[in-house]
C-alpha cells in the first residue's frame, strides 16, 4: 500500500450477536483504497480478525450501519475501540443529523440503487464507500484520558526495624514523586484528579487521572523506575458517552454525597428523601462518577462531609454546574451514624451500608437534605392545603436554587392558574379510586393525540417538499439539454422513487388521521365515563376471561370494594371458588347455567347472571350502579334460599331415618312375639 494513501474499512454482521454468550458474531469485511478499489475482503471473520486487519492495513476510517453490532453496550464498545488504531474514525453511516436513515436511502446519495436487501459483503462494501466519502456521523462522544500510577518499587516483606525503615523511605519517595508530578501537571494546566493512599511518613501509592491524551504528557511527566519508586503511565484511549433522553424527561432531581479517596463512596437521594444510589468502588475517576450519577437522575447539589471540602469534590460540582454543600465543620463518625439512622427511621426502610465510604457519602447527602428539610415540608404542606396538582419535587428544586417558600408557592399558583384557564369550569368532585385506570387511559390518549398531530404535520411538510422536488425534476427533464444519462433512467431513479415515497407518505397520513380520530372519540368517551363514575351513576367492576385464582388475585382489592366480579365465560377453577368465598364476593356469570350456579352455591359463593355491561376497558367493565346493586341483591338472595333449602333437606332426611328405625324395631318386636307364641 502506498505511503499516504488512506484505507477505509466497511463492516456488516453476518451471524451471531454481541449479546449472545454461545454464538459470537462474525463479520463481512471490505477494505478500500482512497480511490475506491478493493484491497481486502472476506465474507466471514471474527472480531479479533477485524481488529488485526484494521492495524495491518492502517485503516483510517471504519463504516458500519450500527455501532452496537461491535459490542452490546457502551462499556464493551469502549473496550473494542481502545484496541483499534488510535487515529481511526468510526462512522455510523446510517445516522444523519442525529436521525437514522435506512442503508438503501443513504446509499442512494452516492447513486447506488438497491432493489433488494443487500448481502453482508455488499453491505460492508457500501458502508466502506459511505465512510470514504464522509457520509454518516463519526462517533465523536470519545474522551481521551491517561493514568499516572505512582507506587513503591518493591515490597518490604516481613522484618524488624530495617524493614520499617525501608518502608518509610519508600513512602517518602512516593510522596516526593507525587508532589513533583502535581507541580508539573499544574504548570502545564492539565485537568486531573488525584487519588492516594496514606501511610506512615508518606504515601503508600497514588493515581493521577489526567483528562488528556498520552501525547499531551510528552515533556511533562515521564515513566520512571528507581530503587524506591515506580512511575507508570497508562493511556486509556476512549470512553463512549451516550445521553439518556428518557432520563432527562423523568427529571429525578438528586442530592449527591461524595466521599473521595482510593475507594470512592457515592450516595444519591432525591428531593422526596428516596435513596436512589449507594455504592463504593476503587479508583473512580470524575467521568465515571458523573456517568453513574446521570444514569439514575439529574444532580442538583453535591455534598461532602468535610470542611474544608476536598478539591476533587469541588471540581466535580464545578463540572456539573451545581452548588456544593459543605457542613459548618467536618462531621464526626458519631454524627454520620446518627444521620444514616435518621434516614432509616424517617423512610422506614432498612438501608444496607457496607463500607465506611458509603456511610460518609450517604451522611453528607442527608446532611445537605436536612439543611432544606423545613422549607421542603413547608412547600408540601402549603401545596396540599391549596389542593394544587403540582410536581412537588420540581418545586423543591427552586428551594435548592435559592428561592423562598413564598416565591415557590407563587410559581405553583401561576402554573395552576395557567392550566385552569384552559377550561371554563372543572368539577371539584373527588374521583373515587376506581376511576384511576380510566383517568390514566385518558391522559395516555391525549398524549398520543398530540404525538400523532405533530407527526401528521411533519409528514405534510415532507409531502410538500417532495411534491416540489418532483415538479422541479419534471421541469428540468423537459427543458434540460445537458443531461448525460437517458431521460427514462433518471425517471426510474429519481422521479419514480419520489412518487413512491409520496404515495407512502399520503397513505401514512390517512392512517394517522384515522387513528387520531379514533383516539379523540375514545378520549371523549372516557372523560364522560369518568364524570358518570364520579357522580355515582356507573361503577367499575372487575372483568375476567374466566374464574381463575391468578386472575382473581390481580383484582381482589377492587373486587372486595365493589362486591363482585364479572366473568366472560363459564369456565371456573375450584381453587378460585374457595378464594372468592374467602373474599366474600359474588360471581356474575355471562349467562344462567344451573350446573355452574349449583357448583358455586354449594361452596358458599353468591351468584347471579346476565350482567348489562355498558362498556369494557382492559380488564374492567362499566356497569350502571343500580344494576350492580340489583345483581348483588339477587346473588345474596339466591345464596340465602339455597342455604335454607339445604338445611330443610337435612332435617327431612333425619326425620325419615328416625321413622325407618322405629318401623324396623316394631317389625322386629312383632316377629319375636310371634315366635314365642309358636
Amino acid at each position: 500500500m502506498k505511503t499516504g494513501a488512506m484505507a477505509v474499512m466497511g463492516l456488516d454482521i453476518v451471524r451471531g450477536s454481541p449479546l449472545s454468550r454461545t454464538t459470537k458474531p462474525t463479520y463481512a469485511i471490505v477494505v478500500l483504497r482512497s480511490d475506491g478499489s478493493i484491497i481486502y475482503e472476506t465474507d466471514e471473520a471474527p472480531l479479533n480478525r477485524v481488529i488485526r486487519v484494521a492495524w495491518e492495513y492502517h485503516v483510517k476510517r471504519m463504516g458500519i450501519d450500527n455501532v452496537f453490532e461491535l459490542a452490546p453496550d457502551t462499556y464493551s464498545l469502549a473496550k473494542v475501540l481502545s484496541l483499534l488504531p488510535p487515529d481511526l474514525e468510526l462512522y455510523q453511516v446510517t445516522m444523519q443529523g442525529g436521525t437514522f436513515e435506512s442503508l438503501t436511502r443513504t446509499a442512494s446519495k452516492l447513486g447506488i440503487e438497491l432493489s433488494s436487501k443487500p448481502r453482508p459483503l455488499q453491505t460492508a462494501f457500501i458502508a466502506a464507500l459511505l465512510a470514504l466519502h464522509g457520509v454518516g456521523t463519526p462517533i465523536k462522544a470519545v474522551e481521551h484520558r491517561t493514568k499516572i500510577i505512582v507506587s513503591r518499587a518493591r515490597s518490604t516483606g516481613s522484618g524488624g526495624s530495617s524493614a520499617s525503615r525501608y518502608a518509610r523511605g519508600m513512602r517518602t519517595a512516593v510522596l516526593r514523586a507525587v508532589r513533583e508530578i502535581k507541580e508539573a501537571l499544574d504548570k502545564a494546566s492539565l485537568s486531573y484528579d488525584l487519588i492516594f493512599r496514606k501511610g506512615r511518613g508518606g504515601l503508600e501509592g497514588a493515581v493521577f487521572v489526567v483528562y488528556a491524551p498520552r501525547s499531551a504528557l510528552e515533556g511533562v511527566v515521564k515513566p520512571f523506575r528507581g530503587n524506591d519508586v515506580v512511575v507508570t503511565i497508562r493511556p486509556e484511549y476512549r470512553r463512549i458517552v451516550l445521553v439518556d433522553r428518557e432520563l432527562e424527561q423523568r427529571r429525578r432531581y438528586l442530592i449527591v454525597g461524595i466521599d473521595p479517596g482510593m475507594e470512592t463512596g457515592i450516595a444519591a437521594i432525591d428531593l422526596s428523601l428516596r435513596l436512589v444510589l449507594l455504592e463504593s468502588s476503587k479508583e473512580l475517576d470524575r467521568g465515571s462518577i458523573i456517568s453513574k450519577i446521570k444514569s439514575v437522575g439529574v444532580p442538583v447539589m453535591i455534598a461532602t462531609d468535610k470542611n474544608p471540602p476536598p478539591d476533587s469534590v469541588k471540581k466535580l460540582a464545578s463540572v456539573l454546574g451545581v452548588p456544593l454543600y459543605t457542613p459548618p465543620r467536618s462531621l464526626s463518625v458519631a454524627e454520620k451514624e446518627q444521620l444514616v439512622e435518621w434516614l432509616r427511621r424517617r423512610t422506614r426502610r432498612e438501608i444496607a451500608v457496607t463500607t465506611t465510604h458509603e456511610r460518609d457519602a450517604l451522611a453528607a447527602a442527608v446532611k445537605a437534605y436536612r439543611s432544606f428539610e423545613r422549607k421542603f415540608l413547608e412547600v408540601e404542606r402549603r401545596i396540599q392545603e391549596l389542593g394544587i396538582d403540582a410536581d412537588v419535587d420540581e418545586l423543591k428544586l427552586y428551594i435548592v436554587k435559592g428561592k423562598t417558600v413564598d416565591e415557590v408557592i407563587e410559581i405553583a399558583i401561576d402554573r395552576y392558574l395557567g392550566m385552569e384557564l384552559q377550561d371554563e369550569v372543572k368539577p371539584q368532585t373527588r374521583i373515587v379510586q376506581k376511576s384511576i385506570d380510566l383517568d390514566s387511559r385518558v391522559r395516555a390518549l391525549e398524549s398520543r393525540i398530540e404525538e400523532l398531530t405533530r407527526e401528521r404535520e411533519l409528514l405534510r411538510e415532507e409531502v410538500k417538499k417532495l411534491r416540489k422536488m418532483v415538479e422541479d425534476l419534471e421541469f428540468e427533464l423537459r427543458h434540460s439539454t445537458r443531461l448525460e444519462v437517458p431521460q427514462e433512467i433518471v425517471r426510474d431513479r429519481e422521479i419514480n422513487e419520489l412518487r413512491e415515497r409520496l404515495k407512502q407518505l399520503v397513505a401514512r397520513i390517512e392512517e394517522l388521521e384515522t387513528e387520531l380520530e379514533k383516539s379523540k372519540i375514545m378520549s371523549t368517551k372516557l372523560l364522560e365515563y369518568i364524570k358518570l363514575v364520579a357522580l355515582g351513576r356507573y361503577r367499575i367492576v372487575p372483568l375476567l376471561p374466566s374464574l381463575s385464582r391468578r386472575g382473581l388475585s390481580k383484582v381482589q382489592e377492587l373486587a372486595k370494594n365493589v362486591g363482585c366480579v364479572i366473568i366472560k365465560s363459564l369456565s371456573v377453577d375450584l381453587d378460585a371458588i374457595e378464594q372468592a368465598r374467602d373474599l366474600g364476593i359474588a360471581i356474575i356469570l355471562p349467562s344462567c347455567n344451573e350446573d355452574v350456579e349449583r357448583l358455586l352455591l354449594e361452596r358458599g359463593v353468591a351468584v347471579a347472571c346476565n350482567p348489562r355491561i355498558v362498556d369494557e376497558f382492559e380488564g374492567v367493565a362499566l356497569v350502571e350502579s343500580e344494576h350492580v346493586d340489583a345483581l348483588l341483591s339477587e346473588a345474596r338472595e339466591k345464596l340465602r334460599r339455597f342455604e335454607e333449602s339445604r338445611k330443610r333437606r337435612k332435617e327431612l332426611d333425619l326425620d325419615t331415618l328416625i321413622k325407618i328405625v322405629e318401623e324396623y324395631r316394631s317389625q322386629l318386636l312383632k316377629t319375636v312375639v310371634e315366635d314365642e307364641r309358636g
